[in-house]
């Protein structure tokens, strides 16, 4: 930079600085009198030129407040000196009257320097898609039902989401695989998917394959069949097998189903059916017998047609007692009373040790073993009893599969009023370009670039292709190109790095598909913003409140809600089984769906968020209801469940939440107390000292509780500020173990679910946390409406942000805290609205201007 375009940016930046005004003689006054002596009293000793606990040095102050130019330390003082904070237990406290005369004045100069800052519109670095917009938006451009992104690298989060633009990179391997999934998608979009291969694929658990209790590592890929595992307590029977399963093209698929245990004798014939997303799509009968003979080798197998993609798949008995509820609504029930309870014993198990081919053998003759033997501390047995479930369901297939182009996707691209080949006429492939450019690009195209594209397809007409083929290649072009991989926005009048312009109408339609749909703009949104009326405040408000009405939404509850409550990260959760056996996939997958349905109904039926909090409701399916130890539902569907009278309340009590928040092998309080004061509180704790020693695992819930292992831990001075923040939080939810079931002991000792967080206030238990936290429905609003201004933007937020915070905050809190309010006031927010000039811009300028002074 020039030495000529230095000093007018060093005037903005003085400008900047002096615009706001200074401390009054009277403000000085009080600083010297009232706040200085506090500081000197109480917090010089650890806030100093050598300590800096907490990366701050209060002497550094002792002339001068300078809270302009140093405004995010004395928020975070205020903040810790009102909740109490500081300085921590144990150490002497200020004066009431001391205590109440700093932060009035702190408040006060926060006040008033923050009213000479102007709100600003920010710059966001034009930022590529990410897995799940590419995936979104393949499909909603050309129905296209497969996930193409799903093989892409993973993308990289910060602030919290995987949409920052300044952590989405572009490397050489991503480009080829842009470059290879734009082909395949065009051709299944325009051809179909082509030959499919049949496939063999058993869901069976581990230990299933040679011997009970064998390890299918060592030999599983000797197998004719690709094995994968599900859990057999999910559905309302034991006897139950779910899985999902990806069937890769439209066809019929052979579902061959094993069954294991003793036939039981009901009153009459018991059929064993197959659901595929929750719909029964076929049984099998199985006949009643006199004697509860074994089912061992009793295999049946089904043809069913299935559409392509994932689909949860469900195999179970259907009724076979009347004390037993039913499965997916099974049918013919009987009149014999359940059988009672009985100790379920230990099994004796033998791990494999042979050959693979010896193991295959093995398992072709396992069918005629005798059935498995229990040792059961109960008197002997009865053969009645029973012990029939699905010891594995193989999928084969696809057979006949439907290889052609979807018409919805032959619709979406060939807009030449007609789908058959025959008819193109040579206009055709400027019309089908230019349209969906025009959708891929989320802007109207140029004559040049499409006169580029038309080149390709002429180009690839003088090879011998077909009009489609050729078209195909011009497809393939508009998704690898960066104006459909990068969401580009453009300076209409280029002016500098510095200068706000508002976003163009087609760029806020894109903004606001990207925020609600992680997609494009659909036909709706482009139209008004043809016509330039989007801007308009009552269409505006009208089309928030479609979109966030519309299916597409949910992505708003995945992508935005599942990283913000974490609960998209409960996939890499892996709890210990042998201390949580209870937990498996099918309670994983149940969990999410609990808090993805919580979140999607505040959303749309525009309810209070503070529901986050303390909503006395949830939504549950029998398996998660049994988990929790919650009566009354039955049956695998979820529904909406009154919490009335249980301790759990809000996201708190989620049994996702609880398990992202925990160790594999016990629940943690600090984490669980960081959780809630990084995402609902949004006041964050900074990372611990390096040489912080870690508990002694070894005696929690044996020789020492986790309470008195943390109060120990606690003693260490440098530690105890920042866990006199979280541990009271996490110790009010300690009656939830780590994988969020009730619990009133910790090993031989009582849970002491009590608290005191550091401003005073006490609480027991976790109903009385969650009332605490519900009376600062401000700090969650604020805390909330931070975490989705930063999705929106896609970049983190700057102090010229918070007036935007604050003001949004303030709307929402005179809405009742609907969410229709905080999503349609980040819209309207100016940072959303507008943005800053491109950098490069600046630099085109800065080194023009370098050459003319040389």
């Amino acid at each position: 930079m020039s030495p000529l375009r230095i000093a007018p940016v060093s005037m903005v930046l003085l400008g900047a600085l002096t615009f706001i005004p200074e401390v009054s003689a009277q403000s000085s006054a009080v600083y010297r009198t009232s706040v200085q002596p506090l500081f000197v009293k109480n917090c010089f000793a650890c806030h100093n030129e050598k300590m800096k606990s907490g990366d701050l040095n209060l002497q550094a102050f002792a002339s001068s407040p300078a809270v302009a130019e140093n405004r995010d330390k004395w928020e975070s003082i205020h903040r810790r000196l009102v909740a109490g904070e500081m300085p921590p237990v144990g150490l002497p406290r200020p004066d009431a009257a001391e205590l109440k005369a700093t932060t009035e004045w702190i408040q006060g100069e926060l006040n008033r320097t923050q009213r000479a800052v102007k709100p600003q519109a920010g710059r966001v670095t034009a930022r590529r898609l990410n897995r799940s917009e590419y995936n979104n938006t393949i499909r909603d451009l050309l129905a296209v039902d497969f996930r193409p992104a799903d093989d892409f690298p993973q993308d990289d989060s910060g602030y919290g989401f995987d949409v920052i633009g300044d952590s989405l990179s572009l490397s050489p391997v991503l480009m080829e695989k842009y470059l290879g999934a734009a082909e395949k998608v065009v051709q299944t979009a325009l051809f179909g998917p082509g030959a499919v291969k049949p496939t063999v694929v058993r869901h069976q658990p581990p230990y299933r394959v040679g011997t009970d209790g064998g390890d299918n590592s060592r030999f599983s890929k000797a197998l004719p069949f690709t094995i994968t595992n599900y859990d057999v307590t999910g559905l309302a029977l034991p006897s139950a097998l779910h899985t999902m399963h990806r069937f890769p093209a439209t066809g019929e698929y052979i579902f061959r189903i094993d069954p294991e245990g003793n036939r039981p004798r009901p009153s009459d014939d018991f059929q064993v059916a197959v659901w595929i997303d929750g719909k029964q799509a076929g049984s099998v009968k199985y006949e009643a017998s006199a004697a509860a003979t074994s089912m061992e080798g009793e295999d049946r197998t089904i043809k069913l047609r299935v559409e392509g993609g994932e689909h949860w798949v469900a195999v179970s008995a259907l009724r076979l007692y009347e004390g037993l509820p039913t499965t997916y609504g099974g049918l013919k029930p009987t009149t014999r009373p359940a059988p009672p309870a009985q100790d379920p014993g230990a099994l004796l198990t033998a791990k494999p040790n042979a050959t693979p081919e010896e193991l295959k053998e093995l398992e072709e003759r396992r069918k005629t073993f005798a059935a498995r033997q229990r040792l059961r501390n109960n008197k002997p047995p009865n053969i009645t009893d029973i012990s029939f479930r699905v010891n594995f369901v193989e999928i084969s297939g696809p057979f006949e599969p439907d290889t052609k182009a979807s018409a919805a996707s032959r619709r979406l691209i060939l807009t030449c009023d007609h789908t058959d080949p025959g008819q193109h006429t040579a206009a055709c492939p400027r019309k089908v370009l230019t349209n969906m450019a025009r959708r891929a690009w989320r802007r109207p195209v140029t004559p040049q670039e499409i006169t580029r594209l038309l080149a390709l397809v002429e180009q690839d007409r003088k090879r011998g292709s077909s009009l489609e083929e050729a078209m195909g290649t011009g497809l393939e072009a508009i998704l690898v190109s960066p104006q459909f991989l990068f969401r580009v926005e453009h300076d209409p009048k280029p002016t500098g790095a510095d200068a706000e312009h508002a976003v163009t109408e087609y760029e806020l339609a894109s903004r606001m598909a990207s925020f609600f749909w992680s997609s494009v703009p659909d036909d709706e949104l482009m139209r008004l913003a043809e016509a330039k009326t989007l801007r308009r405040p009552e269409v505006l408000e009208a089309q928030v409140r479609r979109m966030v009405q519309d299916q597409k939404s949910k992505r708003l509850v995945e992508d935005f809600g599942g990283q913000w409550l974490q609960f998209r990260g409960l996939e890499s959760v892996r709890p210990d089984i042998n201390r949580f056996g209870k937990f498996d996939d099918y309670i994983r997958m149940s969990m999410r769906q609990e808090t993805s349905l919580f979140l999607n109904h505040v959303i749309r039926q525009d309810r209070p968020v503070t529901e986050l909090l303390n909503g006395k409701y949830t939504f549950l399916n029998e398996a998660l209801a049994q988990f929790y130890g919650v009566s009354g539902v039955s049956g695998p569907e979820f529904r909406k469940v009154d919490l009335t009278g249980t301790p759990r309340s809000g996201v708190l009590t989620h049994g996702s939440v609880l398990t992202v928040s925990s160790y594999s092998t016990r629940t943690s309080v600090v984490l669980r107390g960081k959780w809630v004061l990084e995402n609902l509180l949004n006041a964050p704790v900074p990372p611990p000292p390096p040489d912080v020693p870690t508990l002694d695992e070894s005696t929690v819930g044996t020789s020492m509780s986790l309470r008195q292992q943390m109060e120990k831990h606690r003693t260490n001075a440098v530690c105890a500020s920042c866990h006199s923040r979280m541990d009271p939080l996490g110790f009010g939810l300690e009656n939830f173990d780590a994988i969020g079931q009730w619990r009133s002991e910790d090993g031989k000792f009582p849970i002491d679910a009590s608290g005191t967080l550091p401003d005073g206030r006490t609480f027991q238990g976790p109903s009385e946390l969650i009332s605490v936290l519900s009376e600062q429905k401000d700090a969650f609003a604020s805390a909330m409406t931070e975490k989705m201004l930063t999705y929106a933007l896609g970049r983190g937020l700057e102090t010229y942000d918070r007036p935007t915070i604050r003001a949004i905050t303030k709307r929402l809190a005179e809405s009742d805290y609907k969410f229709s309010t905080l999503a349609l006031e980040i819209v309207k927010s100016l940072p959303f609205q507008a943005r800053k000039g491109d950098r490069m811009v600046s630099l085109a300028g800065d080194i023009k201007a370098n050459a003319d002074h040389r």
